[in-house]
């Protein structure tokens, strides 16, 4: 479920990495707006790139964006039996404002996301099993882990106030020249250290016990990306915040938005693979590879 929040993140780092090479951050000098641009991948990370800097540098810029596949990238559904189902990321947090703004300008629709009752299965037995009743969950949690999922909750809702920072960097048109400038801007240490470390040395460091790790925090990341509690800590936090309540999806495919904003930004779309990129002195292209092949 995490995987779209996941791309989100991912273009918005890099989307503010390149408005940086036209901008004047961090002191540096006002630069002429390109001739050119081009955009490897045609992902969220591409299209909303485009999209973006076709706002910022008007229509007068030439944009093209290479991709060997189809539009959407990870954003992709399959069809199965004659309906037509998400195969990558799947689901869109409420606080995405980027994803919100985007359906609202392209015209579509959204769908809250759907789902049972949650159980989990150690291998031998139910370790926990959901109910209707809200207050009969909350008892059972607090009777098998005491106030831990209450004080996993606020861990995710600071995460998620730290990183909701870059909105308004990005209202300021503000860049920066590294991720870890980024990051350290939004949560300081905190989100920095959570580079270097896994989600099971930054959640034992934070206190949670073993039993509650292995029961209600390994099952999310088994379902949203296959991976264990030593996934990056950074990357573990995202998929946490998907465990949340107002998930939702875009009515027809979440990839509509990457073909709606390819063509919103009146870029060129240009199939094929990318072998390399190569610097010159007078650049033909200001290559930004938001997602490489």
């Amino acid at each position: 479920m995490g995987r779209v929040v996941a791309e989100l993140v991912s273009s918005l780092l890099g989307l503010w990495l390149l408005l940086c090479s036209c901008g004047c951050p961090e002191g540096a000098e006002l630069r002429a707006p390109p001739d050119k641009i081009a955009i490897i991948g045609a992902g969220i990370g591409g299209t909303s790139a485009a999209y973006y800097l076709r706002q910022k540098f008007g229509k007068d810029v030439k944009i093209d964006l290479f991709e060997r596949e189809e539009v959407g990238g990870r954003l992709a559904t399959m069809m199965v039996q004659g309906q037509e189902y998400e195969a990558g990321g799947s689901v869109i947090h409420p606080l995405n404002l980027h994803m919100k703004r985007f359906v609202k300008d392209l015209g579509l629709s959204a769908v809250q996301a759907s789902g049972g009752l949650l159980g989990i299965y150690n291998g031998e037995t139910l370790v926990f099993e959901e109910s209707n009743w809200f207050i009969i969950n909350v008892i059972k949690l607090v009777w098998r882990y005491g106030f831990q999922s209450l004080r996993m909750h606020m861990w995710v809702e600071d995460v998620l106030d730290k990183f909701m920072r870059i909105y308004r960097y990005q209202s300021h048109d503000y860049a920066f020249s590294s991720v870890e400038k980024l990051l350290h801007a939004l949560g300081g240490d905190d989100f920095l250290g959570m580079l270097n470390r896994t989600l099971l040395e930054t959640l034992q460091k934070a206190g949670f016990s073993e039993k509650f790790l292995n029961e209600m925090i390994a099952p999310v990341m088994r379902v949203n990306y296959g991976q264990s509690t030593d996934i990056n800590a950074f990357v573990g936090a995202v998929s946490l915040s998907c465990s949340d309540s107002g998930l939702w999806a875009v009515e027809g495919g979440n990839k509509l938005v990457c073909s709606g904003l390819l063509q919103a930004s009146k870029s060129n779309l240009i199939s094929g693979s990318v072998m390399y990129i190569e610097e010159k002195t007078k650049t033909k292209y200001t290559v930004l590879g938001l997602c490489p092949l």
